[in-house]
């Protein structure tokens, strides 16, 4: 499983929630995997979780994934008054553009504080790491671009060999297949063991339950054991 989460357990729904709000933060250079395969776990109606998904952007114009592949947000991502559950972060060669805008960094910044869960995918543990929030935290991100990532948090303790890492409200996974592993997990966690498997057997998915389990660590010489 993950490593040990000194700051805590991944937190519980809580109680009197209504319908759980998820905001995926979306970029031009973003990568399609990062983002879809998740969001068909979040957004699977078998599982029994009720939320509901949204795309936030720095425009309102449909940006475009590194697979040339349009999405058109609903929210601004400066519009701080939206509020989500779940924030969500994927990566892709768009992030290194990212990292560099500080008013827009500040924007993100201002919504994985407000939300009860944080996740990543890939390269979009670099742009959680460059808000400072998670210095000190267990984090892990795509080994191919492994070490220009960790760049972004030198206080981070980053996880070489790791599928996914949770440590208190904060998931972050490997490269793109990965973030449907770690989505699996936080669905396991918000609603069983049980259901998650039945989802990944529904989409015809292996999940990766065992965090620590990353068969891609040793294709990168930065991360080989």
């Amino acid at each position: 499983m993950a490593p040990l989460a000194p700051h805590g357990p991944f937190p519980k729904i809580p109680k009197g929630s209504g319908r759980l709000r998820l905001g995926a933060f979306v970029f031009d250079g973003s990568d399609l995997l990062d983002i879809m395969g998740p969001m068909r776990i979040f957004g699977e109606e078998l599982n029994t979780l009720d939320m509901e998904i949204n795309f936030v952007a720095a425009t309102l114009e449909p940006i475009t994934t590194s697979q040339q592949v349009t999405i058109t947000p609903k929210y601004l991502v400066s519009d701080t008054a939206q509020k989500f559950d779940l924030f969500f972060i994927p990566g892709g060669i768009g992030t290194r553009a990212i990292v560099k805008m500080d008013e827009l960094m500040g924007y993100i910044k201002t919504h994985i504080e407000q939300s009860t869960w944080t996740m990543t995918v890939c390269t979009g543990a670099g742009v959680l790491a460059k808000t400072g929030l998670i210095d000190g935290y267990n984090v892990t991100t795509n080994k191919m671009v492994f070490e220009e990532t960790t760049l972004q948090g030198p206080k981070v303790n980053w996880i070489k060999r790791a599928r996914w890492v949770q440590d208190g409200k904060y998931v972050t996974s490997s490269g793109v297949s990965a973030g449907i592993d770690a989505a699996l997990y936080i669905l396991s966690e918000l609603r069983s063991t049980e259901v998650a498997e039945h989802i990944a057997t529904y989409i015809e998915y292996t999940w990766h339950r065992v965090a620590s389990e990353d068969p891609f660590a040793d294709s990168y010489p930065y991360t080989r054991s």
